[in-house]
């Protein structure tokens, strides 16, 4: 007597696990890094800012006022993106992956000008922290931003 094949046991790559683990990690680390890391970065420019930004002052720069409103709008928009990134990742989001690269590229194209503003406005030479800031992001983008296009796992997580 025949017997029935076996049934077919799929054996797809879905959910947080792999490799996604290191991104969902980013994401969880970024939502507590990013707000402390602009308050460093910050903390002594709010200290000195009316000596900063008023004409009649010696340690007045102009238009530092300008490249600070932009670091401040910059870092919303992309802490803003973060939150919602971590809602659409979460739930599993079809369009998480949409706005895991946008998040990535944001935040490259944000490191990249806030060093260009920088170094045009201020007069600042080109350091070495300011290739380590943009390689790290580099970095991040030449890798995560393939994997998440090309991932199968990404594909079958991201499905709602």
């Amino acid at each position: 007597m025949p017997t029935a094949p076996a049934p077919k046991i799929k054996n797809e790559l879905t959910g947080f696990g792999g490799w996604l683990i290191l991104p969902m990690l980013g994401i969880i680390l970024s939502i507590f890094v990013l707000p402390a890391t602009i308050y460093a970065q910050n903390i002594e420019v709010i200290e000195y800012w009316d000596a900063l930004t008023n004409p009649l002052s010696d340690s007045f720069i102009p238009l530092f006022k300008e490249l600070i409103y932009f670091e401040i709008l910059g870092n919303s928009i992309l802490y803003s993106v973060l939150l919602f990134l971590c809602y659409v990742f979460f739930t599993k989001k079809k369009i998480a992956i949409k706005v895991y690269i946008f998040f990535q590229l944001f935040s490259l194209v944000l490191v990249v000008s806030d060093i260009v503003l920088a170094m045009t406005l201020l007069d600042l030479e080109f350091e070495p922290s300011d290739i380590k800031d943009i390689s790290r992001v580099l970095v991040s983008c030449a890798i995560w931003i393939p994997y998440f296009l090309l991932s199968v796992r990404v594909k079958n997580t991201f499905v709602n």
